[in-house]
């Protein structure tokens, strides 16, 4: 396999270091990006350019854990605005964005669904690690 990448948003300290750790254990080279919030994560997406270079065959991430509950901005402002990016439907084709949220509303996970780039919802409390494996498998079966 290629290297690749995951990305992960949320402003959970102890959230990233779990899908981080669950992550090391696939035996895979891949790089994990992470943000504090929807603001950074979507700073890093636009400099599309410059990651390329910077992060050669390791750009875009294949796989976007995305938190809806954070500062700045939330997961659904980055939603938004993740959409209007210039020619993202171009640059993030192979990219898939899963909600990773404490959030079991079910107006949450119908507003997801409006945006055609969120494959999947997973609520924090009721993964297991398999769950988040399996997601991460099949991200990097689609990148083939």
């Amino acid at each position: 396999m290629s290297d690749c990448s995951i990305m992960i948003i949320d402003d959970d300290e102890v959230d990233r270091y779990l899908l981080k750790r669950i992550i090391g254990k696939l035996e895979k080279s891949i790089e994990i990006f992470e943000a504090d919030n929807g603001q950074v994560g979507l700073n890093f997406l636009a400099q599309y350019e410059e990651n390329v270079k910077l992060y050669k065959g390791r750009f875009p991430p294949i796989l976007v854990f995305l938190d809806i509950n954070m500062p700045i901005m939330n997961g659904f402002e980055f939603l938004e605005a993740f959409s209007k990016l210039e020619d993202w439907r171009n640059k993030y084709t192979a990219c898939v964005f899963i909600m990773y949220t404490s959030s079991e509303r079910k107006e949450d996970l119908a507003k997801t669904q409006a945006y055609n780039f969120v494959k999947g919802y997973m609520v924090k409390g009721d993964l297991s690690s398999d769950d988040i494996e399996n997601a991460i498998e099949e991200a990097l079966a689609g990148q083939v």
